[in-house]
């Protein structure tokens, strides 16, 4: 199939990742002026919402479900998109432009854009209850149950403890959210021997690991977590 312009409106457009970067990705090309067909595949079942407040706000439970959306639904129709939500992309054939998805259907287009962000990094652990990835905003209701819910009437209360796997952005902000709404303690575990190490100089990192000592957070650095 001989690939036609994008200014063409029988013209075909995909983005993987309906995430911030696939959304705006999907802006910017109605933006400039792309008119044909622009789908935009997600591997969940809802539309662009922002990821970053699900261990802040979300998290620390001042922040309303709705208030996760990237753009309101009136906004999400003026860019005319085929959004297919709960989709999972597999593969691509990139010689002839195809998209090969989880279910085996084949999506031919003109252009492509990969979108996809990253996953959580995990660790060799056994299957362990209480155990929470915190990618997706029922990650974190089910970690935010598990901290804080009260307790059930026939069970003794007991001390409430977390401990991430991780010092990156995201295990500092939830160890600052969880240490901020109080009564849990908090031990963040790392294979480095500084905080965000693999982002940040070494001054900086100490200096975050100071603050988040002053506020109770437990550090246990240069250690791997063993299966």
């Amino acid at each position: 199939m001989p690939r036609r312009p994008l200014e063409d409106p029988q013209a075909c457009v995909a983005v993987v990742g309906a995430g911030l970067a696939g959304l705006r990705a999907a802006e910017a090309l109605r933006r400039e002026g792309y008119r044909g067909r622009l789908v935009l595949l997600g591997d969940e079942d809802r539309p662009p919402y922002d990821r970053p407040p699900l261990s802040k706000a979300y998290l620390a439970g001042v922040l309303p479900p709705e208030r996760l959306a990237l753009r309101p639904p009136e906004k999400l129709a003026e860019l005319n998109l085929d959004l297919q939500l709960g989709r999972r992309a597999a593969g691509l054939a990139a010689s002839d432009r195809r998209l090969v998805l989880e279910d085996g259907e084949e999506l031919a287009g003109d252009g492509l854009v990969l979108a996809t962000g990253a996953l959580p990094r995990t660790f060799p652990l056994p299957p362990l209850r209480g155990l929470h990835v915190l990618r997706r905003p029922e990650d974190a209701d089910q970690l935010a149950a598990a901290l804080f819910d009260p307790a059930p009437a026939e069970a003794p209360e007991r001390p409430r403890r977390l401990v991430l796997l991780g010092d990156g952005f995201i295990g500092c902000e939830v160890a600052a959210t969880v240490r901020e709404r109080g009564g849990v303690a908090v031990t963040v575990v790392d294979p480095l021997a500084v905080p965000l190490g693999r982002v940040l100089p070494e001054a900086f990192g100490r200096a975050l690991q100071a603050v988040h000592e002053a506020n109770g957070v437990r550090f246990l650095l240069g250690k791997v977590p063993q299966s």
